[in-house]
């Protein structure tokens, strides 16, 4: 029993340590992961360059921000790199970077990419952005419809909602596909919350859904008062959100740390006993 006690408070010291080091670590690192990335938004690898975006997005590291502006202002070619560095700009958060996607929504030939942009500015200013809508014409191209829809949604506005699940319906599978994972994302809460989301769904994120469920969630959508519960639900997303993926790296971490702890007991068949 005591030996049970004490590899626990050494492991439990080594796992804060373990974090500490980490944090410490990811402090003297940040010029050279800087350089990294830049390096990456180079490479003539159209992945290495999305997976750089990504990466920049995940980590903030907002210093790399200038360089994915400047990407996006005519010298990157391919429109899936284009939709990662302007879903980067999004996650980072700054309204500084409001005008550039802007600009993308305004000038990019990829529908595609103008959908993420509309997104991204709604998460880099949500002020600015419900004004742009608020005097923005009803666009005909589908992708700037449901980049517009999905810009409401992310901005409190819950009216976005029967156009997505309309372009969940109809339309190219990968249009279908986009709009049914921002259902997921923003819809299913909102219903979860109200107890009404449908217990039997046959819906995945990613996927595309099938009629019978788009249109039993427009009839549910019609029986509540949506904003409302908007109101009530979508403020606690983001940091549930962050709570989430903050769960999952400890998790991680203390996996890691587990497997080094004991990974030579457990080869050896002597592994710590439960009393």
């Amino acid at each position: 029993m005591k030996r049970n006690v004490r590899v626990a408070a050494v492991s439990a010291g080594l796992l804060a340590l373990g974090v500490s080091a980490a944090v410490a670590l990811t402090a003297m690192q940040q010029a050279r992961l800087r350089q990294r990335l830049l390096a990456g938004l180079e490479s003539p690898d159209r992945e290495v360059r999305r997976q750089a975006a990504w990466t920049a997005a995940e980590l903030r590291q907002t210093a790399i921000a200038p360089r994915l502006i400047e990407q996006l202002a005519g010298r990157e070619p391919d429109e899936g790199v284009r939709e990662a560095y302007v879903y980067a700009l999004g996650r980072m958060g700054d309204p500084a970077y409001f005008d550039a996607l802007t600009t993308v929504i305004r000038d990019d030939p990829s529908g595609y990419v103008r959908c993420a942009a509309w997104l991204a500015a709604a998460r880099a200013d949500p002020q600015r952005t419900r004004a742009r809508l608020a005097v923005a014409p009803p666009p005909t191209d589908p992708w700037d419809r449901i980049g517009q829809a999905q810009a409401r949604v992310a901005t409190g506005d819950v009216s976005g909602f029967e156009e997505l699940l309309y372009r969940a319906e109809h339309g190219e599978a990968p249009r279908r596909e986009v709009a049914a994972r921002a259902l997921y994302k923003w819809l299913r809460p909102l219903l979860d919350a109200a107890g009404r989301w449908p217990l039997d769904a046959n819906a995945r994120e990613g996927e595309i859904w099938p009629e019978a469920l788009t249109a039993e969630l427009r009839q549910r959508c019609a029986e509540l008062p949506l904003a409302q519960i908007a109101a009530d639900t979508l403020q606690h997303a983001p940091r549930s959100e962050q709570f989430r993926r903050n769960v999952w790296r400890l998790t991680r971490a203390r996996e890691r740390l587990a497997a080094v702890l004991f990974a030579d007991a457990g080869a050896n068949g002597n592994g710590v006993g439960h009393e």
